[in-house]
């Protein structure tokens, strides 16, 4: 996610699913004040003049060193937003993929660790503010999700 600042946010994330676990990205984040550690899909934002496959594949190969095989299958969108105590602070949104990979992944130089998680490992570690429609994708599906960050 954009930190407050940046903008608004269109992103791009990979679904890599092996073995009914998905693959995860660790990084550091500022969250209610403080500093944890957040888990979340492979991907980041769009480059100016990039589509969204092209975006999705640089950031899987920089976060994970995971080649993309195929195309990308669609699967949701989120749209939310940050908010602060004067209102809105950002807008993002956010296109999720299923994809098809080859190789192991391996963390890159824009994150700390890669993790895959089971069902309960996810409801346990998927905590961040944002992380609220990809949970509910996972309960119920659907196309479209919106979210609210309150800071």
């Amino acid at each position: 996610m954009s930190e407050v600042g940046d903008g608004d946010f269109l992103g791009a994330f990979a679904v890599v699913e092996r073995a009914g676990r998905i693959l995860f990205v660790g990084n550091d984040r500022t969250i209610g004040g403080r500093d944890v550690r957040t888990w979340d899909l492979p991907g980041g934002r769009v480059e100016p003049g990039e589509l969204l496959g092209e975006a999705l594949a640089r950031e899987l190969a920089e976060e994970t060193g995971l080649r993309l095989l195929g195309p990308p299958r669609f699967l949701f969108v989120q749209e939310g937003e940050r908010r602060g105590p004067g209102g809105r602070l950002h807008a993002w949104r956010s296109f999720f993929f299923a994809v098809d990979v080859a190789g192991e992944p391996v963390a890159g130089a824009e994150v700390r660790a890669v993790r895959w998680m089971d069902p309960g490992e996810r409801e346990r570690e998927l905590t961040a503010p944002y992380h609220d429609s990809f949970r509910r994708w996972l309960q119920q599906g659907g196309a479209f999700h919106g979210s609210t960050w309150r800071d």
